[in-house]
């Protein structure tokens, strides 16, 4: 049963967390469609449209960084129950503002940063978290829970948020969000067992951020995996956010247009998930990672070209899949080099590597949109996927055993895993 996509649900920690974070990742996807369809219908704009999305990634630059230091200071539990509060009190007052008639794309897109800011302090406490709660052979497994849920958001919230909009207004939509926070951090707070890192307790801040930039670098599989997520997250996943502004400009559609884009990506990222769970068991990462890499360009070029919506809808499946399975897969590889003491700060670097570089490839792909055409940016994007990871390969000639955990002229019984 090693690596059965199910199997850390035998887990009561993880049954509770899971339930929870389906609740929470349906308001997140709720609000994110609804508020950029508002602001795509609004401006017309793909660069306003991805400032919306970007507000609500780009924390992870500066937030995550913080949060890793709490996170190997402080009990990771509390940590994370406290970002989550904090982001429930910023959504109630994104909800007031709009329920004010407040649609200014720059005051509503401040509320989502301020928020998304909150959730990516407690965002690395949660993820140290994750080898604590499940044996070493059920990371993968546990990896892939998290994609089922957040997808699970991105296939029911657009639906149940374009359902709530039409019949409630936009303000209720956000309002469902907010109250989705509270019951991810009661279900935290139900979780009775400390997460206190162990050792690494003291240094200054810089002194600490330095521990964990080390920390990382000295992990091979660290380094390269955060390198491979740099490169998707600049070229390929901006396609993601830019959704809104797709669905409107190239097919002429609003809210249910771009909620059955994203909740064929959500599907998409299921399977790819529960694909990646699977094929962990048999094939080696770096080979996974070869084959995401071939399905993501070729599937984002096909979403891009494609002439009709329900050909787009098809293309985004297996789009969406090679998303998940690339973060399940190389988020796998960070966590297992990653040393207890400061794997907190490791994954924050990797949160905030991500989000500022996928704030930069939404800037990027929607300029190139609103110059030329979403159908030519995205063609950029796929591209580009394969022309960076080429040179990676050329450049990084380590990066297979990198990502396979093997260390060449070691021992068998060399302690390559030292989380």
């Amino acid at each position: 049963m090693t690596n059965h996509p199910f199997t850390p649900l035998r887990h009561r920690a993880v049954r509770l967390l899971w339930t929870a974070a389906v609740v929470s990742d349906i308001g997140t996807w709720v609000q994110l469609i609804v508020v950029g369809s508002l602001v795509a219908g609004d401006t017309g704009s793909a660069v306003q449209t991805g400032l919306v999305a970007l507000a609500t990634f780009m924390p992870q630059g500066f937030a995550s960084p913080i949060g890793g230091l709490l996170a190997d200071r402080f009990d990771r539990r509390k940590v994370f129950a406290a970002g989550l509060m904090a982001q429930a009190a910023v959504t109630m007052a994104l909800a007031v503002t709009l329920a004010a008639g407040v649609r200014t794309p720059a005051v509503l897109t401040l509320f989502i940063l301020l928020a998304s800011a909150a959730g990516a302090v407690g965002a690395p406490s949660y993820s140290a978290m994750l080898p604590d709660l499940v044996p070493p052979e059920d990371l993968v497994a546990m990896l892939s829970l998290g994609v089922y849920s957040w997808n699970g958001g991105r296939i029911i919230g657009p639906m149940l948020g374009a359902v709530l909009a039409t019949s409630f207004g936009p303000a209720w939509t956000v309002t469902f969000n907010a109250a989705s926070f509270v019951v991810l951090a009661s279900a935290v707070a139900l979780v009775r067992r400390p997460f206190r890192p162990r050792g690494d307790g003291g240094g200054t801040v810089r002194d600490r951020l330095a521990g964990g930039w080390r920390a990382m670098r000295a992990g091979p599989g660290c380094r390269t995996g955060v390198v491979i997520l740099v490169l998707y997250n600049l070229t390929a996943i901006p396609f993601m956010g830019l959704m809104p502004i797709y669905a409107k400009a190239v097919f002429g559609g609003g809210t249910a247009t771009a909620g059955t884009l994203a909740s064929a990506q959500g599907i998409g990222a299921i399977l790819g998930g529960l694909a990646a769970a699977m094929a962990a068991q048999r094939l080696a990462r770096s080979t996974l990672v070869l084959g995401i890499v071939g399905v993501m360009s070729v599937s984002l070029t096909a979403y891009a070209l494609a002439p009709t919506l329900p050909l787009a809808v098809a293309a985004v499946v297996p789009l969406g899949g090679s998303v998940a399975a690339a973060f399940i897969v190389i988020t796998a590889v960070v966590q297992r080099d990653a040393p207890d003491a400061s794997r907190g700060r490791v994954m924050s670097l990797m949160q905030a590597s991500m989000g500022i570089c996928y704030g930069l490839g939404l800037l990027f792909i929607g300029f190139i949109g609103d110059m030329r055409g979403l159908r030519t940016a995205f063609t950029v994007g796929a591209v580009l996927t394969v022309v960076t990871f080429a040179l990676l390969t050329r450049f990084l000639p380590s990066w297979r055993s990198d990502v396979d955990g093997v260390v060449a002229e070691e021992p068998a019984t060399a302690d390559l895993c030292p989380a």
